[in-house]
């Protein structure tokens, strides 16, 4: 219904006598339907977002601020988010470049054919990769997106595929980490049906290889976060999924890769490789954390697992005497030898906030970095990993190290602790009576060589007292 307003018309009189202008009524009943069709579109517009299935998104603020280095690419460019970024625009003709390298591979198809076949492609799925965006691609238009994907997809494939073609010479090393690192940026990345769709478009280039085959030979390595998982022992299995509609994008695959080779063993049944059945809440519990030292003095002892294949990365074996736990059968906490560099805390942030982002993702990596920052708190804990085995420190200083450690899990949310079993064992250890009282003595008069000094004078000084008063009273 319309309504006008009619500044002329004559003043009307409210209940009590004092004059009511029309106009100001005619006013409020357009305000009112303009205010209630404004929700209507808002509240139109919250329902299909909650249908969209989005898998890229900007990093909370609050997350982005502990570490802006470890969500802004370097290098290069991958998707609209980072597009305008005028640093980036140099590695832009780098994909120019191995967008002709890649196109010229393929002998069985000319250039246009194979681009004509990625356009087809793209351009069919291009309001699915809108939503993968939840909107923040609007800037660009159908043209533009699709030019994008096609380059950022393209790059991507060959700078792989490069890595093993030893005719091609790739000299610049640090260059090709800081691109593989630019890769798996949460904010740097494309659907992975994308990427798969502009792979099966180019076939005949690597027909005898998928593309998964292609991300685990020659990218994956770049991202070795624990030493079981080297380029040396990463190896190719089946039991990741193939299918390109499973994997939200190539830091999405990861997670699932990782999850996969950690979480998949020959010796363990499908009821056991069922993470959910360690899904505890870590909020109102009433354990203790003990640090790597204080678990050492109470005699832990740690080790780092030869098994690649390990349900869980970390796994507390309590000793096989529990009432003489420093005599045989140490209880010992496996874990997998986590490699500390630079890139460390880079890789862990992604595919943190990747975790925390979407709610279907599991909390592998957060609970593996929780954990680790309840068992460091100084540079001894790191000491006494890295002698251990379970820790490699390439930054040089064990301080460093662990507030790395320390600071990486802050204001995370963790509601699903994966290793709460394991930490249920070590404080119901760390509390039994022999193990308090050692983790005492050796707290109190073992700390320090001169501690320990001190207290072998002081006994051989009492052991003298003892047996000069014996012969003094035997001469008596």
């Amino acid at each position: 219904m319309d309504y006008k307003i009619n500044q002329t018309g004559a003043s009307t009189q409210n209940p009590i006598g004092s004059a009511v202008n029309p106009g100001i009524i005619y006013m409020k009943k357009i305000n009112d339907e303009d205010t209630i069709a404004f929700l209507l579109d808002r509240a139109e517009r919250g329902e299909n977002y909650g249908k969209q299935r989005i898998s890229i998104r900007k990093i909370s603020r609050v997350l982005r601020d502990l570490s802006e280095r470890s969500f802004n690419p370097q290098l290069v460019s991958i998707g609209p988010l980072h597009r305008q970024n005028q640093k980036l625009q140099e590695l832009e003709s780098l994909k120019e470049s191995y967008l002709h390298d890649l196109l010229y591979r393929n002998t069985g198809s000319t250039p246009q054919q194979q681009l004509e076949a990625c356009l087809r492609k793209v351009n069919g799925s291009i309001d699915r990769i809108r939503e993968s965006y939840a909107g923040m691609a609007n800037n660009y238009n159908d043209a533009e997106l699709t030019k994008m994907m096609i380059m950022d997809g393209c790059f991507i494939i060959e700078f792989c595929i490069k890595h093993d073609d030893e005719k091609q010479n790739l000299p610049n090393k640090m260059q090709n980490k800081h691109i593989a690192m630019d890769l798996i940026l949460l904010e740097n990345q494309i659907p992975f049906f994308v990427l798969q769709d502009l792979f099966d478009s180019s076939m005949g280039i690597m027909p005898e290889f998928s593309l998964t085959d292609v991300l685990d030979r020659y990218l994956a390595p770049y991202i070795s976060l624990f030493r079981t998982l080297s380029p040396k022992n990463f190896s190719i299995t089946d039991d990741i999924s193939t299918n390109s509609s499973d994997h939200d994008h190539l830091l999405g695959y990861l997670h699932k890769r990782y999850q996969c080779v950690v979480a998949t063993s020959s010796n363990l049944t499908d009821a056991e490789l069922d993470i959910s059945a360690f899904e505890e809440r870590i909020e109102n519990t009433d354990i203790a954390f003990h640090s790597v030292v204080e678990l050492d003095r109470s005699g832990v002892n740690f080790k780092h697992h030869q098994e690649s294949n390990w349900l869980r990365t970390i796994n507390f074996q309590p000793s096989l005497f529990p009432l003489f736990p420093w005599y045989c059968g140490k209880p010992t906490l496996l874990m997998p030898t986590l490699v500390i560099d630079d890139n460390t805390e880079l890789i862990l942030r992604n595919f943190i906030a990747y975790e925390q982002s979407f709610p279907k993702v599991c909390f592998y990596f957060t609970s593996y970095a929780c954990a680790m920052q309840m068992l460091i708190d100084t540079q001894e804990d790191v000491t006494k990993l890295v002698e251990s085995r379970v820790l490699v420190n390439n930054l040089g200083s064990n301080q460093e190290a662990a507030d790395r450690i320390n600071k990486i899990c802050k204001h995370i949310s963790l509601t699903d602790f994966y290793y709460m079993p394991e930490f249920k064992q070590m404080d119901s250890y760390y509390n039994g009576y022999w193990p308090k009282n050692i983790a005492w003595l050796r707290r109190t008069y073992f700390s320090s060589p001169w501690n320990a000094i001190a207290l072998f004078a002081a006994f051989i000084l009492f052991s003298l007292t003892v047996v000069q008063t014996v012969f003094t009273i035997r001469a008596a």
